[in-house]
């Protein structure tokens, strides 16, 4: 490309030799565009009396081109898109619609957690930035950092130090509210309580036994282990078939039931309610039982006491505090507290 002059950059562009000479002298009327152009086909050209102002205004204007992505990708495990889910989901996406990001969803199995692998996704659409629900495998979660992206979840998995994996974290309280729960309990004169979730694999359903073990300490009587099922031998509740195992050897041992049970959510506690009225046990007459997220069972009023919030409200904090972090890439990580309300209902209400 040696010796090209301004005839050359004038036939490129399809302008007259004058035009050219317009802009590099900055002499004269040229409109933007035929600017932009001819400025273009000159560096392409190695036009080597370009100044060095044309050059640096053709730089700054391809930086202000250039698309910043705005892809968000949502990665969940196994949301059964109860209400709960897709309440939240629904959320996720307003929020970040109306901040003119995209999302993308990436819904894994069980299996998937547990075999984690960052997803092809994040290079093929671009991720700026990554909201993680439902994600508690500690493998999954360090592997995920590896993305090195802005990363917010929804709950964590104990042992994990959210500064480690460079995230913020947003969980609903659950200390204070099982607390009022349990101490509701107490006070009506079921001394006798169970608890049953996995406290060892997020914090969530970890802070919510803290609760369930300070109402006991407050009033001064004995937790009764027999009847807390928290340990990983018993599985996360998440199936059917994981609670009924649990209620049905406490009967078919012949064992009396405790006065209630404080469920680590309302999945377990419909579980819970559905196993004992199999095996002809009455809520509340026979057993008190409470739940934490307030989802009702489909087609039926809810008498189940529980902590109501607003997940549609959660899933748009989410997004939230993803375009935050993006736009805040410096600033200190963040756990975040969203505090909920206990309704108590039917199910707690014991009957003289």
């Amino acid at each position: 490309m040696k010796g090209m002059g301004m005839s050359d950059i004038a036939e490129k562009v399809g302008v007259s030799r004058n035009t050219v000479s317009k802009v590099m002298n900055g002499r004269g009327k040229v409109s933007q565009g035929v600017r932009y152009q001819v400025i273009e086909a000159a560096i392409e050209l190695r036009y080597h009396k370009l100044p060095q102002e044309l050059y640096e205004e053709y730089m700054l204007t391809i930086k202000k081109d250039e698309k910043v992505s705005k892809n968000i990708l949502v990665i969940a495990t196994s949301p059964d898109f109860s209400s709960f889910w897709g309440h939240m989901i629904s959320g996720i996406t307003k929020e970040l619609a109306d901040r003119e990001y995209s999302c993308f969803y990436n819904f894994l199995t069980f299996q998937q957690e547990k075999d984690f692998e960052l997803p092809p996704i994040l290079q093929e659409a671009d991720i700026t930035g990554i909201i993680a629900v439902n994600l508690y495998d500690k493998n999954a979660v360090n592997k995920l950092s590896q993305a090195n992206l802005p990363t917010v979840y929804f709950d964590i998995p104990l042992g994990i130090d959210p500064m480690s994996v460079s995230a913020d974290v947003i969980v609903v309280e659950g200390r204070r509210s099982v607390l009022k729960i349990t101490e509701k309990l107490i006070e009506q004169g079921d001394k006798i309580l169970g608890f049953i979730g996995d406290t060892q694999y997020c914090k969530s359903i970890e802070e919510r036994w803290r609760g369930f073990v300070r109402a006991h300490n407050v009033a001064g009587i004995p937790i009764h282990n027999e009847y807390c099922f928290i340990s990983k031998e018993h599985g996360h509740f998440y199936f059917e078939q994981q609670v009924e195992g649990t209620i049905t050897s406490l009967i078919e041992d012949k064992q009396p039931l405790p006065q209630g049970f404080v469920c680590g959510n309302d999945a377990i506690a419909h579980k819970v309610i559905k196993v004992l009225r199999q095996h002809g046990y009455k809520v509340p007459e026979d057993i008190r039982i409470s739940g934490f997220d307030d989802i009702p069972l489909e087609g039926e009023e809810s008498t189940l006491t529980s902590v109501r919030t607003n997940i549609h409200n959660i899933g748009r904090r989410l997004a939230e505090q993803i375009v935050w972090r993006i736009d805040n890439p410096d600033r200190d990580y963040e756990n975040i507290k969203i505090y909920g309300q206990v309704e108590f209902r039917q199910s707690t209400n014991k009957r003289s």
